[in-house]
C-alpha cells in the first residue's frame, strides 16, 4: 500500500492572523497525527502586515496596534509557544489616567461612581440620566443581530436608549474612535461590542450586570466587576513587532512550513479536486485547504472566481483610512506632565485629530532619555481628506491643535508618518448577518476558510483567537476528507 503524500495548506496573508494561524495548525496537526506541510504566502518583503516595530535613531515606533490586553488566554497561549513570555512589557501606571477633551479643555476620565459624579465630564442633568438606566427596560430582540439585521442596533442608539444623548455623544463617540477611528452612528454595537449585548440580554441592563458579576466576583475572591475589557495593556522590550518575529522564527526552523515574501496572491482557485493559489509571477497548488487571512477587500478579489457570493460580502465589508502621526519631542519642550495613557476627541470638539497617545509614559524605552513620544491619530471613517494632506501640512495642523493642549513650545525633534489607506474593518449594522452569509457560503466550498481583524474582532487578541478557532476547523476538515479518501480507497 503507498505511503500517503503529506496534506497540503496554503495560508493567503502573512499579518499575525495568518502567521498565527499557521503555527497554530502545524502544531494541532502534529497532535493529530497529520503529516502536513504548511506555506505562507505574505505579498511584502517583511512579514507582519500592521504589525510592525519602527526605528527612527533611538526612537521606537510602532506601524499600527500599540499593544494587547493580557486577558485573552489565546495571545498568552502563543506568546509561551513562541518562548516570549519575558520580553512581556506591560504598561506603566500612568495608564490608568486618561482624558477626554471637553469644550477645548483636558478632562481627566473618572476611574470610580463618586469621582464620575463630581466631575465635570457632563452636566447634572445628564448624570441624573445615567442614572436612569436602571429603568430602561431591555430590548425583547437582543441577540438576532445575525438572523434579523432589522434588529443590529448602532452604537450610538444603544448609548442613547440606555445612558441618554450626552454620554453616548461625550463617552462613546470618542471611545469607538479611538478603537475603530469609526462613527459610533454608523456601527453595529453586536459586532463591535458584543460584550454590552449579552450585558443587558442577562441582565436586563448595564448597571444591574455590572452589580450581578460584582457580587459573583467578591463571591469567587476576585476583583472587578467582569463587565468590560479587563487586562493590562502590554506590548514587548522591542515592540510588537517581537510577536512577528517569533511567528517567523517558529516557521523557519519547522521543516513543515515554507514562508514566501514578495507572493501576492491575485487568485485563489479551485480545480481537479484541489486548490491553487496564484500571483502575477507563481501558481501554486495543488492544497488540500487554504486559509485566506487577507483583509477582506483583498480576500474579495482573490476568491472572485471561488464564489462571488464571497466577493460580494467581502467587498462590502468597509475599512476606515488612517493618519498616524508620530513626534518626538525635548521633555523640556512639553509643559503638560504626560502622566497617563493619552486623550481621545469627541466628534463635537470639532477637531481634526482622532486622539493622541503619549507613547513615552505608556512603555519604557519608547523614546531617548529627556524626550517625549506622542503618536497622534488623525482622519478615521468621518474624515478621509486628512490622508490627502501632505506631509508639512499634516503636521501643522496636528501641531496646532496640540500646543494649546500639552503646552508644546518649539518644533519636534523626530517626525514619523504612516499612512494607512484602509486601517481599519468598521463592522457596519448587518455585519454579523453578513458573516452568517459568509458561512453558509463557504460551507459549499470544503476547504477555503477565512481569518483576520475583518470579521470577528480587529485586535491583535481577537486576531489569536481567531487563529487557534481556524486551526482547528482544518484540522478536521483534513481529517474528515482523509478518512473519506481512505474509503473511496477501499
Amino acid at each position: 500500500m503507498a505511503e500517503r503524500a503529506p496534506r497540503r495548506v496554503a495560508v493567503v496573508a502573512g499579518g499575525v492572523a495568518g502567521l498565527a494561524a499557521a503555527v497554530n495548525l502545524l502544531d494541532r496537526a502534529a497532535a493529530a497525527g497529520l503529516d502536513l506541510r504548511v506555506t505562507v504566502f505574505e505579498k511584502g518583503t517583511d512579514p507582519g502586515g500592521n504589525l510592525q516595530t519602527l526605528r527612527e535613531g533611538p526612537w521606537q515606533l510602532e506601524w499600527g496596534p500599540n499593544g494587547f490586553l493580557n486577558s485573552e488566554p489565546a495571545t498568552l497561549r502563543l506568546v509561551c509557544r513562541l518562548g516570549l513570555d519575558g520580553e512581556l512589557l506591560p504598561s506603566s501606571d500612568a495608564t490608568r489616567h486618561r482624558f477626554l477633551l471637553i469644550d477645548g479643555r483636558l478632562q481627566e476620565i473618572p476611574t470610580s461612581p463618586k469621582a464620575f459624579l463630581k466631575s465635570k465630564l457632563m452636566p447634572t442633568g445628564a448624570k441624573l440620566r445615567l442614572a436612569g438606566e436602571l429603568l430602561v427596560p431591555p430590548r425583547k430582540d437582543l441577540g438576532r443581530a445575525a438572523e434579523d439585521p432589522a434588529t443590529d442596533e448602532t452604537v450610538d442608539a444603544f448609548g442613547r436608549r440606555r445612558l441618554g444623548a450626552a454620554f453616548a455623544e461625550i463617552m462613546l463617540d470618542p471611545m469607538v474612535k479611538g478603537v475603530f477611528g469609526g462613527n459610533s452612528r454608523k456601527l453595529s454595537l453586536a459586532a463591535a461590542f458584543p460584550r454590552m449585548v449579552e450585558l443587558e440580554r442577562d441582565h436586563g441592563g448595564l448597571f444591574k450586570a455590572m452589580a450581578a458579576l460584582a457580587r459573583r466576583r467578591r463571591r469567587e475572591g476576585k476583583a472587578g466587576t467582569d463587565a468590560g475589557p479587563s487586562g493590562v495593556l502590554t506590548s514587548f522590550n522591542r515592540g510588537m513587532g517581537q510577536l512577528i518575529d517569533g511567528l517567523v522564527h517558529a516557521l523557519a526552523t519547522d521543516p513543515r512550513a515554507e514562508l514566501r515574501t514578495g507572493a501576492a496572491v491575485s487568485r485563489v482557485t479551485f480545480a481537479g479536486g484541489a486548490w491553487h493559489v496564484a500571483g502575477h509571477d507563481f501558481d501554486r497548488g495543488p492544497y488540500d485547504a487554504v486559509i485566506d487571512a487577507a483583509p477582506a477587500h483583498a480576500a474579495a478579489v482573490q476568491l472572485r472566481e471561488v464564489s462571488p457570493v464571497l466577493h460580494e460580502n467581502l467587498v462590502r465589508i468597509p475599512f476606515a483610512p488612517m493618519a498616524v502621526i508620530a513626534l518626538g519631542f525635548d521633555r523640556a519642550a512639553v509643559k503638560h506632565d504626560l502622566q497617563g495613557f493619552g486623550l481621545l476627541i469627541p466628534s463635537r470638539e470639532q477637531r481634526e485629530l482622532l486622539g493622541v497617545l503619549w507613547t513615552s509614559s505608556i512603555f519604557a524605552r519608547r523614546a531617548p532619555e529627556g524626550r517625549v513620544l506622542l503618536t497622534c491619530m488623525a482622519g478615521g471613517a468621518d474624515n478621509p481628506g486628512v490622508l490627502e494632506l501632505d506631509d508639512e501640512a499634516l503636521v501643522g495642523v496636528t501641531l496646532s491643535e496640540l500646543r494649546p493642549l500639552l503646552g508644546i513650545k518649539g518644533t519636534p525633534e523626530m517626525v514619523r508618518i504612516i499612512r494607512h489607506q484602509r486601517a481599519i474593518a468598521q463592522y457596519v449594522p448587518g455585519h454579523l448577518a453578513r458573516l452568517a452569509a459568509l458561512d453558509r457560503e463557504l460551507a459549499r466550498h470544503p476547504g477555503l476558510f477565512l481569518t483576520g481583524a475583518s470579521y470577528r474582532g480587529i485586535s491583535v487578541n481577537s486576531c489569536c483567537k481567531e487563529a487557534e478557532a481556524v486551526a482547528d476547523r482544518v484540522v478536521a476538515h483534513l481529517a474528515a476528507a482523509g478518512g473519506r479518501a481512505s474509503l473511496e480507497a477501499m
